[in-house]
Order: structure tokens, then sequence, then C-alpha cells
């Protein structure tokens, strides 16, 4: 109860202080919103930036994806018939693996039942060069089955006109990329040829134009029906070259990509693996931002540091009178780490509600966007976990700020002062 009491009168005591120092109070508070302002919509507006570029990317990747992976041999056959020598083997040639995923629709069909799994597909991309006049573009071609990409994909959304629809329906059909579009100057309805890989020519119809907001997909790729691809690549129809699977919990990807290679024999990689440089830039954006506001609110930690001190240089006299009266050490240090912590709690919230306020303002900015297709506006994160952040560094900020100005007036010794 003593300790209430005393901390009553020291809060009177300081708030009697900060009157007098108005002008120098207010300048501290302002630091401490300004920084807190500043870190609020910093954090919201490139967390959100962050947050949907790798949605858009997330979307154009499965959890897990299977393949089979061209690769050198690790022994050669000079090597199995000499192998006591020493031989020496230059330019090796990868071994002559079948991009063809072995039983590939069986193991489709075994990864439906599995309950990990939300939706799986079974396709074959091929290296294509895309034909129009004089005009030659190499890119993918990718035979899906409409049901089982969409699944996964949700291509539906992205479609900008036609209808992947037509793919089952309608023989020698594509739906291509915008960027692929527009560099072949095609729209739906248009007619281009296909070349493969084995020289084989195919006319085909452009019967859609997807956007997916990601620049190397837009330009390059294509999707046909999974059959009509098979047919154009002279291969049974069995032939899968990619299995891409989406799970109910991503973060089980990397546990479970193991275990799928040891149990089929295929290769294989994970969202994470694919996304590696989108995750890595993601963590170095946290860290500058981070960084900036941790500046700024050291900055302002600064200010009240010196505006403390410089008040226990001018009330020395009121100090030494204090403890004379009777007031100890720890009372003197609660009462300019009460006007410390009055500034930082003052601070912090008005720097929360400007910065939601600011986060807010821009969230409704409209933006138009040539690339990403679902952006009409600017992406803000509005997480508590920022706020909350902001709030605790900007307190413990002050506090310090605080607390070190106040061991200085708590020393102060009376009798010398009173006699100076």
């Amino acid at each position: 109860m003593k300790l209430i009491t005393n901390i009553k009168l020291a809060a009177t005591i300081a708030f009697t202080h900060m009157r007098a120092r108005l002008k120098q109070t207010l300048i501290a508070t302002a630091g401490v919103t300004f920084g807190i302002t500043v870190f609020i919509f910093m954090v919201s507006f490139i967390q959100g930036s962050n947050d949907f570029v790798q949605a858009v990317a997330f979307e154009q990747s499965p959890h897990l994806r299977l393949y089979n992976e061209i690769q050198t041999a690790p022994a050669n056959i000079i090597d199995r018939t000499y192998p006591g020598n020493i031989n020496l083997v230059s330019h090796v040639k990868p071994k002559d693996i079948l991009l063809n995923l072995k039983d590939g629709p069986q193991v489709v069909q075994a990864l439906q039942q599995d309950p990990r799994v939300a939706a799986v597909s079974g396709a074959v991309s091929s290296q294509v060069f895309y034909r129009l006049g004089s005009s030659s573009i190499n890119g993918t071609i990718n035979g899906i089955r409409f049901e089982q990409e969409n699944a996964l994909f949700n291509l539906q959304a992205k479609l900008v006109e036609g209808s992947f629809k037509e793919l089952a329906t309608l023989p020698n059909s594509l739906v291509v990329g915008i960027g692929l579009a527009r560099r072949l100057n095609v729209k739906t309805g248009d007619r281009l040829e296909v070349t493969t890989d084995k020289g084989n020519n195919f006319s085909v119809k452009v019967v859609g134009i997807f956007k997916t907001g990601l620049t190397d997909i837009d330009k390059q790729q294509s999707y046909a029906n999974l059959h009509t691809v098979q047919r154009f690549l002279e291969v049974p129809v069995s032939y899968i070259t990619d299995i891409k699977i989406k799970l109910h919990d991503m973060e089980l990807a990397p546990a479970m990509l193991p275990e799928l290679q040891a149990k089929y024999g295929f290769h294989g990689s994970d969202w994470k693996q694919d996304n590696s440089a989108l995750l890595e830039g993601d963590a170095l954006r946290k860290m500058i931002v981070y960084g900036v506001a941790v500046t700024i609110l050291l900055v302002a930690g600064f200010g009240i540091f010196n505006i403390l001190t410089m008040m226990i240089y001018e009330k020395m006299k009121d100090i030494a009178i204090l403890k004379a009266m009777g007031f100890s050490d720890t009372d003197i240090r609660w009462i300019f780490l009460v006007q410390a912590l009055i500034i930082g709690i003052t601070g912090a919230l008005m720097g929360l509600v400007f910065g939601f306020l600011a986060a807010y303002g821009i969230s409704k900015m409209p933006y138009k966007s040539d690339v990403m297709i679902t952006l009409d506006h600017l992406p803000v994160s509005f997480s508590a976990v920022y706020y909350v952040t902001g709030f605790t560094f900007g307190m413990l900020t002050t506090t310090l700020a605080g607390y070190l100005p106040s061991r200085k007036a708590a020393r102060v010794d009376p009798i010398t002062i009173l006699r100076g």
C-alpha cells in the first residue's frame, strides 16, 4: 500500500515537472509517436506486399512436385572394367533417363487416396517453339487435365479471355500466357504453329489467354489437353513427366518429400526449395524494416534521455529539498521514471493510432497493375503482431531512456546542493 501511495505522489510531482517543460515533453512524445507510426506503416505495407507476392507465387507452385531428373552417371564403363586403375574420362554424357514417371497414372490415383493430400495432378511438360510467320519463340507447353490442374492452381480465376474447357472438346487447342500472346500478337481464335523438340509441327488454335502475374510463366507457358500433348510428343497415354501435389497443410511438405521419393523412386522438390529466393528476400526485407524502426525509436529514446537529464540539472535544488523532506532514492527515481513512462505510453498509443490510420489509408488507394490480375489496390497487412511489437519496443526504449537519468537524480546529495 505504501508503494502505491509513493508512486501516486511521484506521479503528481512528475506531472508538475512535465507541465513546467511542456514544449520539451511534447517534442519527446512526438518523437516516440513518429517512430512507432513509421514502424507500423512500413511493416504493414512491406509485409502486405510480401504476402501478396508470395500468395501469387505459391498459388502457381505446388507444395510437392515429383519428376525424373537428367543426371550424369556416377561411374563410367571404363571404371567398371578397370576398377583398380586411375582412369581419366572427360565430357561424360548424361545418363539416358526418360523423363516419364514409371506408373505415373497409378501413382496419381494412390496419392489421391492420401488423407494429407488436397489435390494432385499428373501432367506432361515439354519444351517447344511457338511459331507465327517469321516469329519463333521458345517456351513450354503443359499437357493437363483441367479439373485436376484447376484444383491446384485455380486457373479459371486467371483466365483473361476464352475458356479452358475447350481444351477437352476442341482438338489441337491451346491456352497461352498473356505475355506470350503479346509477343506473338495473337488473340483468342487465332492459329499458330507448335514445333516439338523432335521437329514435328502442329497447327493449334488459341482458345484462351491467362495471366498469373509471374512474368516468366506468362511469357513462355501454355496449356493444352494432356492427350493432345502426348500425341504431339508421340508418347503413350501413360506418359507423365510431372506429378504436382497440394497438401491440406503445406508445412508437411518438407517431411513428406523424402517419404514419397523413397516410396516411388522419383526426384522431387517442395515449395520451400522452389521458392527459396523469394523466402530469403522476404526475410531480408523484414530485417531492413525492423532496423529502420529500431533506429528511429532509439533516436526518440535519446531525445527523452536528453530532456530528462537537462530537467535533473534544472531541478537539482528541488530534488535536494525533496530528499531533505524524507523522499528516498527510490522515490526520486520513480519521479523521473514515471515521466519517461508517461511519454512512452502516450507516444506509443498515438503512434499505434496514426500508424493504423496511415496503413488503412494506403490500403484504400486504387492501384492498377498490368502484371497482377487480382491487384486493384495496394496490399497492406494488419497483423496484431506488428502493433504489439511496436508498442513493446517503444515502451522498452522510453523506459531505458528514463531509467538512466532517474538513477542520476537518485544519487544527488542534498547537503552538497543546499550548501552550494
